[in-house]
């Protein structure tokens, strides 16, 4: 099957809660609380978050899907870091059945050929340290990782990645 990005639009908003959720609960696992993890659901709060968001470009999306499915997702914007200068790779996710089938090296590509169109020079993101499948990814990408460290919740260690936003996308965006 095809699958093809494109812009994400407000209507969309409720499939990209759920590709979230379900990729949470699966690239998360061993990584997160299981407690955690097992008691997330798609929320209106959150559905009505993203409407909100993508209707009014605040978080700018890409979303993929097939035969008129979001399969998956990605989500960016400005750096949220006074101190980190350029955009943001806010996040990328997929459905578990699309892990490795190239479809997020297609999110990416679109989200950084976005971002360059906009004359963004540099991109940034923040991963979970022990996301191991999420760190080979970004750095087939050709992001790299600046040293910088955070805690997400103030409890899970998580680092910092960079990309010099130049012409042509990376190759293992592709």
């Amino acid at each position: 099957m095809t699958s093809t990005v494109r812009p994400g639009v407000p209507a969309d908003a409720e499939a990209v809660e759920t590709v979230r959720i379900t990729s949470w609960k699966t690239a998360y696992r061993g990584i997160l609380a299981s407690d955690l993890l097992d008691g997330l659901t798609v929320t209106e709060e959150r559905v009505r978050w993203w409407t909100e968001a993508i209707g009014t470009g605040e978080v700018s999306v890409r979303v993929a899907e097939t035969s008129g499915e979001v399969h998956g997702f990605c989500s960016y914007g400005a750096s949220r870091d006074a101190d980190i200068p350029g955009a943001e790779i806010y996040a990328i996710y997929l459905l578990p059945a699309r892990f490795s089938t190239g479809m997020g090296g297609r999110l990416m590509a679109e989200a950084l050929d976005d971002l360059r169109d906009r004359g963004e020079r540099e991109v940034g993101l923040w991963v979970l340290e022990d996301n191991a499948r999420a760190r080979r990814f970004y750095e087939r990408c050709g992001f790299e990782p600046t040293g910088r460290r955070n805690l997400w919740r103030d409890e899970v260690p998580e680092v910092h990645y960079r990309l010099a936003l130049t012409k042509v996308s990376p190759a293992g965006a592709r």
